[in-house]
């Protein structure tokens, strides 16, 4: 068998038309290998990992219309906000305006819809992250679409101030109502007054809805302490009448050594300023929460003592 002829380095990273490839100087016998990546009809990706869901929708983008807009789950992934494990895995979210036929076929799910308001993200039109809320309710579950809202709301903190997120709490409501008898309208009734801003992981949102499902006072989201020498600390959550503070931890606490020493310290000073810290880990939230939340009840009574 004859060897394929090699791909030109810079279409390395690239996506383009597959009837683009003559001019790249890639035949049209050789754009048709296997060993080209083809995640949707019309495209070859170069590249480019499809299970990460901003590259494809990288690899979908020569093959947008004016018009069309990337909504649902898949906006939602483009403004950031968490999504359960499998959302990536599902076909693209698009939607049009009505009357407009939405797009189809292989690893899209279209969408014609009669309120569409477009924003843009990472150079991609998309919905509104509110409208996109709204639509993602009939897809996820409802402590999902909390953990999605609270990511929406909040921004990065920036040189120690909280930045404002790409929507507000105010701004999901007005859609919610606009959309109201809407396929997931009941779930958006649930979610929208557990929001909060200044939650700054799925882990933090799940551990607070835990907490206060199992009848516990609801904990405080991102809590300032100060420690030693002035400085401020933030806590994912807190109880402050029992001076107990959360953080989360997930695996780059565990594997990186300077994201594991910088805990340690942040401990410390928790500890000096007479706080208790309870690290919270993926087996409490996961696996026994039931455990979990009768060790909380207990740390609290003592602190009450």
């Amino acid at each position: 068998m004859r060897k394929a002829a090699a791909i030109p380095d810079e279409l390395s990273g690239m996506v383009i038309r597959a009837a683009d490839g003559p001019d790249w100087g890639v035949s049209r016998g050789r754009m048709r290998r296997s060993d080209i990546p083809r995640p949707f009809h019309g495209v070859a990706a170069f590249d480019l990992d499809p299970g990460e869901l901003t590259e494809r929708c990288r690899a979908f983008a020569p093959l947008l219309l004016p018009g069309q807009h990337f909504s649902h789950v898949t906006a939602l992934g483009l403004f950031g906000a968490p999504l359960p494990r499998g959302c990536d895995e599902e076909p693209l979210h698009l939607s049009v305006l009505f009357p407009r036929t939405p797009p189809r076929g292989a690893g899209v799910r279209g969408h014609s819809l009669r309120r569409l308001v477009g924003a843009t993200v990472r150079g991609y039109p998309v919905v509104d992250p509110a409208y996109a809320w709204c639509q993602s309710a009939s897809l996820l579950s409802r402590e999902d679409l909390v953990a999605a809202g609270d990511a929406l709301v909040t921004g990065p903190r920036v040189r120690g101030e909280r930045t404002a997120g790409v929507t507000t709490i105010a701004r999901l409501a007005e859609v919610a109502a606009l959309l109201h008898g809407t396929p997931g309208a009941a779930k958006v009734a649930w979610a929208l007054p557990r929001i909060r801003a200044g939650v700054d992981s799925r882990p933090e949102t799940l551990l607070r809805l835990l907490l206060v499902r199992c009848r516990l006072p609801e904990p405080v989201v991102d809590f300032e302490v100060e420690v030693g020498g002035g400085l401020l600390l933030h806590a994912d959550l807190a109880y402050p009448a029992e001076r107990i503070v959360f953080d989360y931890e997930g695996d780059v606490h565990r594997v990186d050594r300077e994201t594991w020493l910088r805990d340690l310290r942040r401990r410390e000073l928790f500890e000096d300023a007479g706080y208790r810290v309870i690290r919270v880990t993926a087996a409490d939230l996961f696996r026994d929460p039931g455990a979990f939340v009768a060790r909380i009840r207990a740390v609290r009574a003592s602190r009450r003592g």
